[in-house]
């Protein structure tokens, strides 16, 4: 499972890696058709009426581009995660399953409901939705606030 799972991010993460070189080329060729025509603007070969329309249009796509990139690179910054390491993994299993065999069933339950999103069961199949939990980036401390103290009295 950790296998297919760290193939799953590589594929993922390549994937990514080129739709974001796609996206880089046809900026550049944005950049170019309209550097063209801002000459052919500045040399007076046509006037701005004939080509306010195409650089508007240019200058609309190349805006759309730049936002699509800005979401891409969002995706692989947190894609960028390392490979799992199998003994890790087994280790981290291990850790919860003796942290749920002494909890309370209320507890196994919260646990389970914070990141299970539902389960569908069928005939041949039963299939779980969840999301992984994911600690905060850059959390370099976690600190615990003290409880206020009220004077009676």
């Amino acid at each position: 499972m950790v296998r297919l799972t760290n193939e799953e991010l590589c594929q993922s993460c390549s994937e990514n890696r080129e739709r974001l070189e796609l996206i880089q080329t046809q900026i550049e060729e944005l950049d170019s058709r309209l550097g063209k025509l801002y000459d052919a603007l500045e040399t007076g070969d046509f006037n701005s009426m004939e080509l306010s329309p195409r650089i508007k249009a240019l200058s609309q796509r190349k805006e759309e581009l730049l936002k699509t990139k800005t979401e891409v690179e969002e995706i692989l910054r947190y894609e960028n995660v390392g490979m799992a390491d199998p003994q890790v993994v087994q280790d981290y299993a291990d850790d919860l399953r003796n942290l749920l065999a002494k909890s309370s069933i209320t507890e196994q339950r919260s646990f389970l409901k914070s990141f299970v999103e539902r389960i569908d069961v069928d005939d041949t199949e039963v299939k779980v939705y969840y999301t992984i939990p994911m600690p905060p980036h850059n959390v370099s401390e976690e600190t615990v606030g003290v409880l206020p103290f009220v004077h009676h009295g």
